[in-house]
């Protein structure tokens, strides 16, 4: 994973006659983590790959007998490699843009010094933009796999090796219990056109335009010509609902392509079905993971705000839309399960695991937040800092079928 070379930029000089570097605000906050939050096995202190040993005996129950006669089959053992991918991160900076700004009180006498910023401005982009944005990175990475990271803007297509994350090695999983997210019949809607547009502009008309509110994330999941979000086609992605008139939608995104689809489908979970998503992963889980401590259900963002919008509607006067239980971060009841919010997920997609039967590997599980930082006008005269982080981390899960995956597909 490398970023592009970039520089601290300003879009103007605003230069008031004082510093104040700490209200550089960032850009992006670090979530709070699986492995902080508890929802997966961390094993850390190897290099290369660790074996996930599992060991299972059948039991056979006969008559007593005076003498001996050991069953037929004993101890069946069975394991998984999980394989640690290495991978860095290489940015080079300068404060060239700070010369003439509100933080040139800071520098240094002589010319010279105009390219070094200054011990606390530098600390803070360390330790406040540049470690928590990389934190988020390897989050989107141990979940989404390699393709899929886009962080504030951020890649990790720079990765050569496979790297598939949690949620792609459930897709490719022959073992994992999936379900399509149609399974669900209010989840899913045909659609009678995709218009082509600018952001804000491209249309969707839907079968049932009631059931669609703005702020919802549809996902495409069939179209009949080949039209593109991104430059890429616009089956399997997800487009945001910026306004509704009738059964026509206009979206967030811009569409692109020759010829206008007539048909196709939608997947989604709003307020208006999160309730019958919820029973059908309710009624799907693996009977030993849904009674199992520690058993967690993690949804996509949307889903979550669904299901407080129904239980915040559903209060009777007692103060629905404040009951702590359900509107806390982490933890929200259902059904005797817990629900986890996940912001870096895929969209209108739910997972269902016990944290001991899917594990992230790392060298050192501070990798991520390890940057060094090295000033070249000492050596090579190019006064620029570069801020190097080496990683390693891997995910992998033991048992499929003791895992729920539901999501859109087609």
């Amino acid at each position: 994973m490398k970023f592009k070379n970039t520089a601290i930029s300003l879009p103007s000089n605003t230069y008031a006659g004082e510093s104040y570097a700490e209200y550089m605000t960032p850009a992006l906050l670090k979530p709070k983590g699986i492995v902080e939050r508890g929802l997966v096995t961390p094993i850390q202190g190897f290099k290369d790959k660790v074996a996930l040993l599992g060991a299972d005996a059948a039991l056979v129950i006969k008559d007593s007998s005076a003498t001996f006669v050991a069953q037929s089959g004993g101890l069946t053992r069975n394991e998984k490699s999980l394989q640690l991918v290495k991978y860095e991160l290489q940015l080079q900076t300068d404060y060239d843009a700070l010369r003439t700004t509100w933080e040139a009180t800071e520098l240094g006498a002589g010319s010279f010094a105009d390219y070094l910023g200054t011990p606390r401005l530098s600390n803070f982009y360390l330790e406040n933009i540049i470690a928590p944005k990389l934190g988020g990175v390897n989050e989107q990475l141990y979940l989404l796999g390699k393709a899929r990271v886009n962080y504030g803007g951020s890649t990790a297509t720079g990765i050569t090796a496979d790297y598939d994350g949690i949620l792609g090695q459930l897709e490719a999983g022959s073992d994992v219990q999936k379900y399509k997210l149609s399974a669900v019949p209010t989840a899913t809607q045909a659609l009678t056109a995709i218009a082509t547009g600018t952001a804000g502009a491209a249309t969707v008309t839907v079968t049932d335009g009631t059931k669609i509110q703005v702020g919802n994330l549809l996902t495409i999941t069939a179209a009949n010509q080949g039209q593109q979000i991104g430059g890429t086609t616009i089956v399997g992605q997800t487009v945001t609902v910026a306004s509704i008139n009738g059964e026509v939608v206009t979206v967030n995104e811009a569409i692109t392509g020759a010829t206008d689809s007539t048909s196709g489908v939608i997947q989604f979970v709003n307020k208006f079905n999160v309730i019958d998503v919820l029973m059908f992963v309710y009624n799907t889980i693996p009977q030993v993971v849904k009674d199992m401590e520690g058993t967690r259900v993690l949804v996509s963002a949307e889903i979550v705000d669904a299901y407080r919008i129904v239980n915040g509607e559903a209060g009777t006067g007692a103060g629905g839309y404040f009951r702590e239980d359900y509107f806390q971060s982490t933890g929200i009841p259902f059904l005797g399960l817990v629900i986890e919010k996940m912001p870096l997920w895929l969209p209108n997609t739910v997972a269902v695991w016990n944290p001991t039967n899917v594990f992230v590997g790392f060298d050192l599980m501070s990798d991520d937040v390890n940057v060094e930082v090295l000033y070249l006008g000492q050596t090579t005269g190019d006064r620029v800092f570069r801020a190097i982080n080496s990683m390693k981390s891997g995910t992998q899960y033991k048992y499929g079928a003791e895992i729920l995956y539901i999501r859109p597909l087609a």
